[in-house]
Order: structure tokens, then C-alpha cells, then sequence
């Protein structure tokens, strides 16, 4: 199946860290039965499962992405821990209806058309067991700022660079982050709980997340020049921007971007 996410991005192991807090929100946590059966929504890396693993060693837990290509060698992962391919915006099949306590995604707006919203949330919705969560996080990232850190740093470069992505993804930008909770309710889900964090609510991530968050800058940015894209920067003007960048990290320019989670509950019977 097509792997639509290339579209905008390419997949590597670089993966936005999000600064919630947490893994799953407080009111999952306290709904959850001793062993619950967890998926992971584009799961990439399943670097998701494998620290939810840690705080749940006895959970069954799946990971699904429509592309295997970051899955982990099968035969390094926990035994409890499983990779399968599956489209979020097919029907799911019959059998993984009703499977899940709590289904979990992530950061897919490049993957996302406006249109596509209702439709996973709907489908990902079958997956529930009655009473489970389906929890998503989105970042605002057309709402970023680019800040100083401190005195005499710099931070122009990533500032061009997120403007530069958020152009390419275009009206993406304004879907999922502020439209999941109503989408969750139009699929059935209550209650819809809602949180929001600022990605720099720890001082002392803002540089792991500023970076982390470049790399997926420059990742598109690299895709389009390579696709000779209109108004891709070409790869020597990349290369000289992603030095800026570096030296705008290092000097304690950073990112703030806000982390929004909604969490909907599928009615118990």
C-alpha cells in the first residue's frame, strides 16, 4: 500500500519527542484492567510500546504502521510486543474490532488530508473494546515561535526553516490538533478529555526538542528539493541553513510549539 507520509516527510529514526508528561493520560492510567492490550498507531521505531513496556510490563502491546520500514528486528523485541502493517484510513478488519483498551497516535498531520480526520478517528474507534481510549496527540505547529533563550542567541535559521515546512504543508496545519475532540465526539466517543503543554515546559529539553524538531524541518525541506519541487531550497542553500541551525541551537535559540491531547472514551455497554 502506498505510504502516504513520504508525501511530505521522509521516514527515518529521528522522531519529535512530545514533553506531555506522560505516556497515557492520568485518566487511561486509572481505567486500565491489569493486562491491557494496547495499540500503537503508526508506530515507526515502536519506540512508543517499547517505553510503555516498561511501565506495563504485563500489557499486550501492538504497533501498526502502513510501512515496515523502521520496524525493529521481530527478533529484538519483547515477547510481548508485536509489528503489523495496517492502513489507518481502510476499514479495519472484522477481527481487530473490539480488541484494544486503549488505542494511541501520534503526530500524523504530514500524513493527513483535512478530509481524513473523521474517517481515522472512526475507524480507529472500531478498535475499541467498550470502555477503551483512544488517545492522539497533535502538535500546532503553524502556532510555533521561535524564541532566545538567552542573551546574544540567535535563532533565525530554524524560524526560516519552520516557516518553510509550515508553507509546504499548507492547510494541514489547521486540522487535527484543534479538531480531534469534535471528531471524537462524531464518531460516539464520551467523554472527550482534552489536554495542552508547551513543548518547552522543561528548560532543559528545549534543545533536544529544537533539534529534534529541525531535523523534521530539513527532512521535508530535503524531499522536495529532491523531488525539484516549486520553491524547494536547493541542497547546497539547505546545507548552509542546516549550519545556521546548529549554531542556533547551540547558542539557545529554541522552538515552542503546543502539544495538544485529546483522549475519547468508547461508551461501555
Amino acid at each position: 500500500m502506498p505510504d502516504v507520509y513520504t508525501d511530505y516527510m521522509t521516514r527515518d529514526d529521528n522522531e519529535v519527542q512530545s514533553n506531555i508528561g506522560y505516556l497515557l493520560h492520568p485518566a487511561i492510567v486509572a481505567s486500565l484492567p491489569p493486562k491491557p492490550r494496547i495499540a500503537d498507531m503508526g508506530t515507526g521505531t515502536a519506540r512508543f510500546l517499547l517505553l510503555l513496556r516498561e511501565q506495563y510490563p504485563d500489557a499486550i502491546l501492538d504497533g501498526y504502521d502502513i510501512s515496515p520500514r523502521l520496524f525493529p528486528q521481530e527478533n529484538t523485541l519483547p515477547p510481548n510486543v508485536s509489528l503489523g502493517i495496517l492502513d489507518m484510513k481502510q476499514p479495519a478488519p472484522k477481527e481487530l474490532h473490539g480488541k484494544y483498551d486503549v488505542v494511541h497516535v501520534r503526530s500524523l498531520v504530514a500524513a493527513m488530508l483535512p478530509t481524513d480526520w473523521a474517517i481515522v478517528v472512526r475507524n480507529l474507534s472500531e478498535l475499541l473494546k467498550p470502555g477503551g481510549f483512544l488517545q492522539w496527540e497533535e502538535c500546532d505547529f503553524a502556532g510555533a515561535k521561535y524564541l532566545r533563550g538567552l542573551v546574544g542567541s540567535t535563532v533565525d535559521a530554524v524560524r526560516f526553516m519552520g516557516k518553510h515546512f509550515r508553507n509546504t504543508l499548507g492547510e494541514r496545519f489547521e486540522h487535527g490538533w484543534c479538531t480531534l475532540p469534535r471528531e471524537m465526539r462524531d464518531a460516539g466517543l464520551n467523554p472527550v478529555l482534552t489536554d495542552v503543554a508547551a513543548s518547552d515546559r522543561v528548560a532543559e529539553t528545549r534543545k533536544t526538542l529544537t533539534t529534534s524538531v529541525t531535523e523534521v524541518f530539513f527532512s521535508s525541506a530535503r524531499l522536495m528539493a529532491e523531488r525539484g519541487a516549486p520553491g524547494a531550497m536547493t541542497n547546497d542553500q539547505l546545507d548552509e541553513m542546516a549550519k545556521r541551525a546548529r549554531e542556533d541551537a547551540e547558542s539557545g535559540g529554541y522552538v515552542r510549539y503546543e502539544l495538544y491531547v485529546a483522549c475519547g472514551q468508547k461508551p461501555k455497554e
